[in-house]
């Protein structure tokens, strides 16, 4: 086992070795190279050397005073780019920018004590951001600081023993069976497609918007997901407009799965295919659909219809309250909406599933 805050294992030939970061693989992967020795303070040595040698080429990170805005800079740039996709590397950045740098930026590593930190939490969560982001910019914060004391640029992590509070998820908005009657019997429902496979398969705005007719099993009465589209900023704005339509793997990887398909949404699919023109059921000459163009398309119909207070992601709030409604197990739910784990579903549909808590209850008294 290593001793603690050091990658110094002993090995069962009797020998030490230690590992250390030389950087990242083609897929994102950490990369380590390693060094031996019979003595562990001649590992520990050979270690500090190699790490006094990346630092020399990591450049401002290797200076002897260095800014958390100088220090955020360097891992975002060295460590983070290229292992997280384009659209969480920007992710980052923006709650960095927004939210870390203008508080603590200009704090040296060596002035960021848990006192500090813990001021800059309670701030955070009192500026009326949600818990969510508050507890995602501490994590980015938590994780640089982790990686500067793994350079040798701090003694300890001042983040070690904070705690953040769990965030409290909202209750979401769930549209009522007549709306949801209302929409599956519009008129112009065969354009609204989109709407309806949110509705009846729970996929994400992003996941329809990728959707490909190779995609759908006509034979099985299935849609594998593989992909989702979302815009995301250019990294260089000056290379055509500030953002692009970018289709990549989904989420993680439970959010690619096989849905089945009611049986009248794959007549109408079918009905729809016949007069496509693109690769993409909602795309156009082969591209993705764009979610603003779908969620604008989806906008308008509830206007119609006299919907308030429904975005695109309430028909996936819907379809999960549903199936719950009908006595669904929780996995199953889980399963079907690509959750990392059922935890995640009770969390965000737990208020849903009252009857079926009152019902037991009665069946309790009743005994």
């Amino acid at each position: 086992m290593a001793r603690h805050g050091e990658n110094i294992y002993k090995r069962q030939d009797g020998r030490y070795e230690g590992r250390y970061v030389t950087g990242k693989t083609k897929d994102g992967k950490t990369r380590f190279g390693y060094v031996y020795a019979r003595q562990y303070a001649e590992v520990r040595r050979l270690l500090l050397e190699k790490k006094a040698l990346q630092q020399k080429r990591m450049g401002t990170c290797a200076k002897r005073r260095v800014t958390l805005s100088q220090w955020m800079e360097c891992w975002m740039e060295n460590e983070v780019l290229g292992s997280v996709k384009p659209s969480s590397y920007q992710t980052y950045r923006r709650q960095i920018d927004g939210h870390l740098l203008p508080l603590l930026g200009v704090y040296d590593l060596s002035e960021l004590t848990p006192a500090v930190i813990h001021d800059f939490v309670e701030k955070l969560a009192a500026s009326g951001l949600a818990g969510s982001t508050v507890k995602s910019v501490y994590r980015l914060l938590a994780a640089s600081l982790r990686f500067a004391q793994e350079e040798g640029q701090i003694a300890q992590n001042p983040c070690r023993k904070i705690k953040i509070q769990g965030v409290q998820i909202s209750e979401q908005r769930v549209l009522s069976r007549r709306e949801q009657d209302r929409i599956r019997t519009l008129p112009e429902a065969q354009k609204e497609l989109s709407a309806l496979l949110g509705l009846y398969t729970g996929m994400r705005l992003g996941e329809v918007c990728a959707l490909r007719w190779s995609d759908i099993d006509w034979e099985k009465r299935t849609i594998t997901v593989r992909r989702t589209a979302q815009r995301v900023a250019r990294m260089k704005p000056e290379d055509g407009g500030r953002t692009m339509l970018m289709v990549s793997s989904p989420k993680s990887v439970r959010s690619q799965r096989i849905l089945p398909v009611p049986a009248f949404l794959l007549e109408r699919l079918q009905e729809w295919m016949a007069d496509a023109a693109s690769e993409y059921v909602f795309g156009v000459s082969n591209r993705a659909a764009d979610p603003r163009t779908l969620q604008r398309r989806f906008q308008r119909m509830m206007n119609r219809l006299g919907i308030v207070g429904a975005h695109f992601h309430t028909l996936r709030h819907s379809f999960a309250t549903r199936l719950l409604e009908l006595g669904v197990d929780v996995k199953t739910v889980s399963v079907l909406l690509g959750h990392s784990s059922a935890k995640t579903t009770l969390d965000f549909y737990a208020h849903s599933m009252l009857d079926q808590q009152r019902s037991a209850m009665e069946l309790l008294a009743a005994c």
